[in-house]
């Protein structure tokens, strides 16, 4: 962890943005580190407050009080309630993930991530990977979402999968509990703009041009109110399915960030999406491998 230092901005630095100006004076550092710095507050200009846009001027002052370093982001190795794995040989395993927590820390030295369980099953994944923050998992579901999550346990094997992920050779199938009632199956193409923020924007008329980016939903069963279903991505993009089936109408029971708060006699709390099955190529022996993580007994429709 870095801590107490000041920078004066220089003539030909005026102008830039905080977050670009701490990039380029602190190289070396994750991106993250200086966005965690910042929304925290450890980063002064002036004696107040900034935030990351903040446009800096010729003579200012920054103050950063502490900034984490890349080890500082090391996942914290321990037990995970709730978690399990599903599948392992020499090559890859695959984890059960449950519900609230988080894939990877989002703070220096959180603890109770599945990254950290990962690092206690697996303490040989530290040795090759090159992405701290999640060690070697080759997917990150969101804190509510819970199911099958795969990681690589050799450095051979993390590049191959992560080359069929790239590639969206690594299918994953997920089964949510919507409101309202699907009653055929359609494929969500719409094109979704991270933008950078917490949440994602929907563009309901205009289609991506990479069918890797669509999701592809069928009813399993519904009571007129509420619908099982089954959603299908391949690269997939942050939030997709809640974001693409809040956009067609139905949104996820549970899902207060795209849609309002869940209908009254839903009877359920957390979010009701969960990632069920993973299916990709083995690394070493180039068999296809799926894993199922079983759907929670809280899924049944009401």
């Amino acid at each position: 962890m870095l801590e107490g230092m000041s920078l004066t901005v220089e003539e030909r630095e005026s102008g830039i943005r905080l977050d670009r100006f701490l990039r380029i004076r602190l190289p070396g550092l994750p991106a993250r580190s200086v966005r965690f710095a910042i929304e925290a507050g450890e980063v002064r200009v002036e004696r107040g407050r900034a935030q990351k846009g903040r446009l800096l001027s010729a003579g200012e002052r920054v103050v950063v009080r502490r900034i984490a370093e890349a080890r500082d982001w090391m996942p914290e190795p321990g037990d995970l309630p709730g978690a399990s794995v599903l599948f392992a040989d020499d090559a890859v395993a695959v984890l059960d993930k449950p519900p609230d927590v988080h894939t990877e820390p989002h703070r220096p030295g959180e603890g109770g991530t599945l990254a950290g369980y990962l690092r206690r099953e697996f303490p040989s994944v530290v040795e090759f990977s090159s992405s701290l923050p999640g060690l070697s998992l080759l997917t990150r579901l969101d804190y509510a979402t819970s199911g099958a999550v795969p990681a690589a346990l050799t450095k051979d094997a993390l590049e191959f999968l992560s080359q069929e992920r790239e590639r969206g050779e690594i299918r994953k199938t997920y089964y949510c509990l919507v409101c309202g009632c699907l009653d055929e199956s359609r494929t969500l193409s719409f094109r979704i703009d991270a933008g950078g923020g917490e949440t994602v924007r929907v563009r309901t008329e205009t289609p991506d041009p990479d069918s890797r980016r669509w999701t592809a939903v069928t009813p399993v069963g519904g009571d007129g109110s509420f619908t099982l279903v089954r959603a299908e991505i391949s690269r997939g993009k942050r939030h997709q399915i809640r974001a693409h089936l809040a956009a067609a109408g139905f949104p996820v029971v549970g899902d207060r960030r795209y849609s309002a708060v869940p209908p009254e006699g839903a009877g359920k709390r957390r979010l009701m999406l969960h990632a069920a099955e993973v299916a990709f190529l083995h690394p070493v022996t180039r068999k296809k491998v799926m894993v199922v993580s079983p759907l929670p007994g809280e899924f049944g429709l009401i």
